[in-house]
């Protein structure tokens, strides 16, 4: 078996059902389901396909934490071909039970903390054949605005997409944020989208035994009634699978084509979209404040009754693009150019400079006592790194350079101490 070659067959499929899905008409109607992927149960128990997905989560998992079992990589390796063997009969017998998740928290920006569910990582492997199956199938139904968590694509993507209707007129941004994406995502929603694209039962209920494995807390298996675990390999492609409903939500909203041409002769509000996993911004131009008000409210309404989720208060607002707008940790306002016009520039969050401060903190001076000031450099350099291959789209990362004089100080005051 070929995997790159299976997946292949998987998207030509799963395109040739989205066609046959669209040419429905009122005089030739057709079958919405017909064309649907089939027997993708059979192929996650093929040995080459799972030996594959295990090499990846081979790679991932190397040095991370454990799942509620305490098997590491280099454990599972040892009988590698033997534990995998057991895996796959398992799979094939229908016997396969996955283990419940060992809850871990961490840390947020804002100061409170962020629930991860942690799979064990036979179950990691499992997940992963799966999403190598979807993953080609719902490319082809992801819309070409969204950029979380797929291939390719990145938040620089999302933030330049921002940056070009900024640059095109459009004045008013809905700033998008649901309330718990992860924690609340309807099981129901997650299955019933995947079913639009899978007809494969036993698969589904695998889905299914994910969702409901439980999380363990303190001793005691909690049951999981709804969302999609944070930690989970599967996770973030099941959540993208709903929120997809919302990108085309938004793209029945807006016009395109000759159909935008003749609205904009006529000044009617118009609007495009970024989303990058379940943060996202809507711009409207032609438009007001009233109407960008109405519209988050259809939103609202839209996600409630069809995922199951809520819009983040605190953070769902409405602003005008003059006066900027955060996302996923850029700041973007119209300044300034070159040649003195207003341009749209992305620079750096004030919350990202904060942020990079607490988390220097954390790694050179919140440490044990017998860890060497040669591994605090170490850790303080690659946190340093990462940040700035982050933010390097920034206009202003080149004038950040005071920022890092008062960082590299902070770090040989906290080495110090």
């Amino acid at each position: 078996m070929n995997v790159e070659e299976v997946q292949r067959r998987l998207w030509e499929q799963s395109k040739a059902h989205k066609e046959n899905r669209e040419e429905s008409t009122p005089l030739f109607p057709t079958n919405s389901y017909d064309k649907r992927i089939r027997n993708l149960s059979d192929l996650i128990h093929h040995p080459v396909w799972l030996e594959a997905a295990a090499d990846k989560v081979f790679k991932r998992s190397k040095g991370k934490a454990p799942g509620v079992d305490g098997v590491t990589v280099s454990e599972f390796k040892e009988h590698g071909a033997e534990n995998l063997q057991t895996l796959r009969m398992e799979l094939k017998k229908r016997t396969y039970r996955p283990q419940p998740l060992r809850r871990v928290e961490i840390p947020k920006a804002n100061g409170k903390m962020r629930q991860l569910g942690i799979p064990c990582l036979r179950d990691k492997i499992v997940q992963e054949t799966m999403r190598m199956a979807l993953e080609p199938i719902f490319e082809v139904e992801f819309h070409k605005d969204s950029y979380g968590f797929r291939p390719h694509r990145s938040t620089h993507h999302a933030v330049f997409r921002c940056q070009q209707a900024m640059s095109k007129g459009f004045t008013w941004v809905i700033e998008g944020d649901v309330k718990a994406c992860f924690d609340e995502i309807s099981h129901k929603a997650i299955l019933g989208a995947v079913r639009e694209k899978v007809m494969d039962n036993k698969f589904l209920d695998l889905i299914q035994l994910f969702l409901k494995a439980g999380v363990m807390v303190d001793g005691k298996v909690l049951p999981t009634v709804k969302g999609a675990p944070q930690g989970g390999v599967i996770s973030p492609l099941l959540a993208n699978i709903v929120l997809n409903k919302l990108d085309w939500f938004l793209h029945e909203k807006a016009k395109h084509g000759k159909e935008a041409h003749r609205i904009h002769y006529h000044g009617e509000p118009n609007l495009r979209f970024a989303r990058y996993a379940d943060d996202w911004c809507v711009f409207l131009t032609r438009a007001n404040k009233h109407y960008a008000e109405s519209l988050k409210e259809e939103i609202r309404e839209y996600l409630l009754d069809q995922c199951g989720l809520e819009l983040s208060v605190e953070k769902t607002k409405v602003t005008h693009v003059r006066d900027g707008f955060d996302f996923l940790g850029f700041h973007l306002e119209k300044g300034k150019g070159r040649k003195g016009k207003l341009v749209p520039k992305i620079k750096i969050g004030q919350k990202a400079l904060s942020n990079i401060r607490l988390r220097l903190n954390e790694v050179t001076r919140y440490r044990p006592s017998q860890e060497s000031v040669d591994t605090r450099v170490q850790n303080a350099s690659a946190v340093i790194r990462g940040w700035a291959n982050y933010f390097k789209i920034a206009h202003n990362y080149s004038g950040v350079g005071s920022c890092f004089s008062i960082i590299e100080k902070q770090i040989l005051v906290n080495l110090v101490l």
